[in-house]
């Protein structure tokens, strides 16, 4: 019985990858990356088109993007308010180097203290 089920896992070892041709939220202009993601895809990033604002203080508390797309009433699984963001590696490196820059800063002061003479 085992042999049979490994020859059927072989003969249907067709890859089936669902929502493949489904827009991802990081290459949304409307997605902003959680400050401490150093791979920008945390579920803590933020969609900058569902939000709250406090009309008191102004401030504006964006939805996580995670339960934008779960929520059909806003983006939904098929992202009905993505927008292409023409530069996604530039953004992605802008936040690769804020989000290092601390240890970028680290680095700098250690290789001054060991190379000065």
């Amino acid at each position: 019985m085992k042999l049979l089920y490994l020859l059927l896992c072989l003969v249907n070892s067709e890859k089936i990858i669902k929502n493949i041709n489904i827009n991802s939220c990081r290459n949304c202009v409307h997605f902003k990356p959680y400050l401490l993601d150093g791979d920008f895809t945390s579920k803590m990033s933020n969609c900058q088109n569902f939000g709250t604002k406090d009309v008191i203080t102004d401030k504006i508390t964006y939805d996580y993007a995670d339960l934008c797309r779960n929520d059909e009433s806003k983006c939904g699984k098929e992202g009905k308010f993505f927008e292409k963001e023409e530069n996604i590696n530039f953004k992605i490196l802008k936040h690769k180097l804020f989000t290092n820059f601390p240890y970028l800063f680290l680095f700098f002061i250690w290789y001054l203290a060991n190379n000065m003479k």
